[in-house]
C-alpha cells in the first residue's frame, strides 16, 4: 500500500514581547477585557461576549471583513490567557503575562493562524502584532499614570 505523503503544516505562527510598566494583576485585568479590544487593536473592530467563553469577533485587514465566533480556551489569572476560532479565519493565540521585576510586566502574544483563511501576508501581521502590543503598552501606563496624579 502506497502511503500519501503529508500535506505541508499551512499554519503561521508570529509572537511578540512588551514590557508594561505596570504590576502583573493590573496588566492581567486590563488584557481580559476583550470588548476593549478596538480601542488598540488595529483591525479589530468589535467585540461581544455570548456567553462565558465565547465571543463574536468583528475585524478588517485590507478591506476585507471578517466575523469570527471564538471560544476562550484558558484563562489562569496573572499568567496566561488563550483563544481559539470556531468560525471564520483559522487563528489560535496565547497571551502570557510574566513579573518582569520592579513593578514590570513582560506580556508575550502568540499567534497561530492559517494564511489560506485570512491574513496573507507575514510581514503585515508581525508589525500589526508589534504595533498592537505596544499601543496595549501605551494604554496600561497611561492609565496607570493617571491613577497615580
Amino acid at each position: 500500500m502506497e502511503q500519501s505523503p503529508h500535506a505541508p503544516n499551512p499554519f503561521v505562527s508570529v509572537d511578540c514581547t512588551v514590557v508594561v510598566d505596570a504590576g502583573i494583576a493590573e496588566v492581567f485585568e486590563r488584557w481580559c477585557r476583550v470588548e476593549e479590544y478596538p480601542t488598540f487593536m488595529e483591525g479589530v473592530r468589535e467585540i461581544r461576549w455570548l456567553d462565558d467563553k465565547k465571543f463574536s469577533l468583528k475585524s478588517e485587514n485590507d478591506g476585507q471583513f471578517y466575523l469570527s465566533l471564538c471560544e476562550l480556551t484558558l484563562r489562569i489569572p496573572e499568567r496566561r490567557m488563550a483563544w481559539r476560532t470556531l468560525e471564520g479565519p483559522d487563528c489560535s493565540g496565547v497571551a502570557c503575562f510574566q513579573n518582569a521585576g520592579g513593578g514590570r510586566t513582560e506580556v508575550t502574544l502568540k499567534m497561530r493562524y492559517n494564511p489560506e483563511t485570512g491574513w496573507h501576508n507575514r510581514k503585515q501581521v508581525e508589525e500589526r502584532l508589534q504595533r498592537n502590543m505596544n499601543r496595549f503598552k501605551g494604554l496600561v501606563e497611561a492609565a496607570k499614570s493617571v491613577k497615580a496624579s
